[in-house]
């Protein structure tokens, strides 16, 4: 009896936690799906302005991209990333930005907004075909290779990031409330309903689990520069190359000096590197 009591605490315990874990964020408007040559603007346009209307740099960006001013849509938009978003907004206006991007010809940041996009919102149908649209237009290899290790990251990652903790939180609280009733009352039928519960508890928690156990970088960069990028051991272009950054290879922001920026790989490596071979979605939050 003790010690199931003490997995009802400790179950409570865990559903407090979840309960209270702020929805990460990764870092709507005039679309236009020039990757594919669609025009979105008419279908969504007026459901993002509704979205969005307390934002007057997403207005911004809107009225930009309508006009054809690309770059001050670029701007305003990384403004509006900067601001306080939930994830699906942030989905929608990271799209918005790639679009910018793409009309600027700059290919490489638009791939990493549509990738930010679908991170955000894995069933974003229009962030999914531009990314593969630009990527293939860029001569780089799909973002879903369609083998066995995409299809499984795709199928864990299916949900939004709040669905996959919601999913969680109701499996904990279905299994938290049969195995109180199994406690109180016993019989084979409870503890039946007790071991699916705690099977379904167990799937619900992969997706979550997974999600948590992807590395998520506080500072992300993403190399833009198509050839890649040295690393060096000092902000120098003097020194020698310490490692070789590829193109959107995503690193972590360490520090920064005028016009280099240190950064950390995923293998640990650190060193220095132009910073105008990197980008960010969160430099407007930055300052």
């Amino acid at each position: 009896m003790i010690g199931r009591a003490a997995i009802v605490v400790l179950a409570g315990v865990a559903l407090a936690a979840l309960a209270f874990t702020p929805a990460a964020q990764v870092g709507g408007g005039a679309r236009e799906d020039r990757a594919s040559g669609r025009s979105l603007e008419a279908e969504n346009g007026a459901v993002a302005r509704d979205r969005f209307s307390s934002s007057r740099s997403f207005e911004r960006g809107v009225d930009a991209y309508r006009r054809g001013d690309y770059a001050e849509a670029v701007n305003a938009w990384r403004a509006t990333l900067g601001e306080e978003l939930d994830d699906l907004e942030r989905a929608r206006v990271s799209f918005d930005l790639g679009n910018a991007h793409w009309r600027l010809g700059e290919s490489l940041p638009a791939i990493v907004c549509y990738t930010a996009a679908v991170h955000l919102d894995p069933r974003h149908a229009e962030a999914w075909q531009n990314l593969e649209l630009a990527r293939a237009k860029a001569s780089l290899p799909p973002a879903d290779a369609g083998d066995l290790g995409a299809t499984t990251h795709r199928v864990l990652t299916s949900l939004r990031p709040s669905e996959r903790r919601t999913l969680l939180l109701g499996a904990l609280v279905l299994w938290s409330l049969v195995l109180v009733l199994e406690m109180r009352f016993g019989g084979a039928g409870l503890r039946a309903g007790l071991a699916g519960a705690t099977l379904l508890l167990f799937f619900a928690a992969i997706p979550w689990a997974y999600g948590c156990l992807a590395r998520e970088h506080r500072s992300p960069l993403w190399v833009v520069s198509s050839a890649g990028v040295s690393l060096r051991a000092e902000p120098l272009d003097e020194r020698e190359p310490v490692g070789e950054l590829a193109a959107l290879e995503e690193v972590e922001r360490l520090d920064a000096l005028p016009g280099w920026v240190r950064v950390e790989r995923a293998d640990g490596l650190r060193g220095w590197v132009r910073e105008d071979a990197l980008y960010s979605l969160e430099s407007a939050r930055d300052g």
